[in-house]
Order: structure tokens, then sequence, then C-alpha cells
């Protein structure tokens, strides 16, 4: 059970752990490097979403054992680099990393849920954060703009950030959602944002289903606090090579759905969720337990990545999107003066002045 909750609760560990700076290194022995890479394969074979990949996962790193490749790594942060290395070679699985710790890592706990102090760590953090909601703003020609950095908390704390942030938007004519920056996060979060794009009828976004209990999860949109956007305007999706995960289900569903367009990069291509597990006190194994099955394409986005309908460098995005919605706008019209007003703004976008 503690892996299920770590499962929908710690899918931003990829991103978190890539803002910390770099841990001290330590010297580790023969001992260590056999307990590291036997409890490794454990933890894969017992949970990784697809069995016999972990097996063949396993063969890999025992023939590499045999061959003495690992006899004379003795930095820590090396080995679980090369762990990592190794394991994403056989898997393709971006998500599937060995975690290096200077710090002794905690117990492992029985309890399927945080407890108080690591909600209480959560929630403050995501204060410091706003909960990933980093810029809202009216662009000219009245089209939103909202910036999420991750998906990554719980929505009981997110909920007073969206109610604001799209309340605020809540008279634009068009949106444009960037997760350009944003790698990852929980489908709980992902589900209850994308409430804000459609009506109160209940859509059915996503499954997930886990290895572990032979289970599958579904998520729906539901009731959420403040303005909805709705289901009628236009919504536009930035992406870049460096949005994952949870942000890449976050496009491919609205993808799917026809609900927004998609403008910038080809995403990275993480589909399978999971959590981190405990190896040694210094080493833990972040292993992708479940998949995702889009309703509609009975598939992920697994390795593609999302393909953008709008195809443009990351960095070019916004303006791209930008001028897609004015000019969408501008069709839509048939007030003189709404139109002088969208054509000015289109020009002013496409002369940079904007």
């Amino acid at each position: 059970m503690r892996l299920l909750r770590f499962a929908c609760t710690l899918l931003v560990a990829l991103p978190l752990f890539a803002q910390e700076p770099p841990q001290p290194d330590r010297t580790i022995d023969a001992a260590e490097r056999r307990a590291v890479i036997d409890g490794v394969i454990d933890r894969l074979k017992q949970a990784y979403v697809f069995p016999d990949t972990a097996l063949a996962m396993e063969r890999a790193l025992r023939t590499r054992q045999r061959r003495g490749e690992y006899d004379h790594v003795t930095s820590a942060r090396a080995l679980a680099d090369s762990l990592t290395a190794h394991l994403q070679a056989v898997s393709q699985d971006r998500h599937l990393r060995v975690r290096y710790s200077f710090a002794a890592l905690p117990a492992d706990r029985d309890e399927d849920r945080p407890s108080p102090e690591e909600r209480a760590r959560a929630r403050a953090f995501g204060q410091r954060v706003n909960f990933g909601f980093e810029r809202v703003e009216r662009l000219d020609g009245n089209v939103g703009y909202l910036e999420i950095r991750s998906f990554g908390f719980d929505p009981a704390d997110v909920a007073d950030a969206a109610a604001a942030a799209f309340t605020f938007l809540g008279n634009t004519d068009a949106l444009i959602i960037d997760v350009r920056r944003n790698g990852g996060g929980s489908p709980f979060m992902v589900a209850y944002v994308s409430s804000y794009l459609f009506g109160p009828d209940s859509v059915h976004l996503n499954s997930l289903y886990w290895r572990p209990g032979d289970r599958t999860d579904d998520f729906y949109t539901r009731s959420v606090p403040g303005t909805r956007f709705g289901p009628d305007r236009p919504v536009y999706v930035l992406t870049s090579r460096r949005t994952f995960s949870g942000a890449e289900e976050f496009a491919y569903n609205l993808q799917a759905l026809r609900r927004a367009t998609i403008v910038g990069d080809t995403t990275g291509g993480g589909a399978h969720p999971g959590g981190m597990q405990r190896v040694t006190d210094h080493f833990g194994v972040w292993v992708p337990t479940g998949r995702a099955i889009n309703p509609i394409t009975k598939t992920d986005w697994e390795r593609v990545g999302v393909r953008p309908d709008i195809a443009v460098a990351s960095d070019q995005a916004l303006r791209a999107a930008h001028l897609a919605a004015l000019r969408g706008l501008r069709r839509q019209t048939s007030d003189p003066e709404r139109q002088q007003a969208l054509d000015r703004a289109i020009a002013d976008v496409e002369s940079g002045r904007n």
C-alpha cells in the first residue's frame, strides 16, 4: 500500500530532485554496491509496471556485474548515475531512476497516507511556489495567459490559487496555458485544473493502470470553486521538450478531447507514474508502477511525447499561440470595433511590439 500512496502523490519527484543542489559524494565498498544493485532489482521485480521488462533489466545488470563493470565504482553518485543509465537503456523509461542521498533516508512506513509532518512540509513548499501557479495575466486582444510550473500538489491545497487564477481569467475570450517549464505532478491536480476548462458535467480525462493491486483508476473532471473558463472558448497549451509526466498528461488529455490546441515542441515522453522506494540507507529507486490509458486513444505518450498541433520552437510558442488566438477571434467576430482592436493586437504581436 505504501507504494500506491507514493504513486499518486510523488509524480513530481523528478523535477523537484533536479532543483536540489548537488549532494556531497560518499565512498562505497563492494558490499554496499551489491546491496544497492540487489535492492534495485528486487524493487523492480516486485512493482515495475511491465514484469517482462523488469526481468530484462535484471538480466542486463547481472551481466554487467559478472563482467566486473561495477567493481571499480567507489563513488555513490557515480553508481546511481550508472545504474540509471543502464536501466534506462533497457526500459527506455525516463521516469526510472536510481537516486543517491548523502543524508540517511527515512525508514519505510506501513501507512498508505502521508504523515502529518509530510503533509505539512508539502504544504509549506507549495505555499512558497504558489502551488505551481506561476503567472496569470491578460494579454492584448483579451487573451488570458496562465503559467503552471507544477501539478505536484494536493487539490485541497491548490483550491484557493486555482480559483483566484481562473476567476481573474473568467472574462477573457481565449486562454493560453503554459506548461513549458512543468516537469509533472499528480493526476489528481491535473484533473482538478482541467475541470475549469469544461462544463459541470463529468468528463472522463484519463485512466491509470497500476501493477500493484492490478487495478485501474479513472480520473474525471469535478466540481471546482471560482469561475470556470468553460467548454466553449478556445484554449491553447504551450509545450516544450521539458514538459514531462503529469504536464504531458494535461496536454494529451485536452488534445484527445479536442478541448485545446497544443503549441510548441514535442514533449519529453514519460507516461509511467510511480514513486520513490527506499533501497538502502542512502539509495532509492523511482519505480514506475503504472501506465496511462487514455479513454479515447486507448494508449499514452510514453517515449513518443505529445505532438503539438502547431509545431514551433518552444521559445516561440507563446507568440504563435497568441497570434492563433487573435486570428481565431478575428474570424469569429462581426463587430467592427472589435475587429479593429483585434487587427491592432495582431499587428503588434507580428511586429514584436507586444
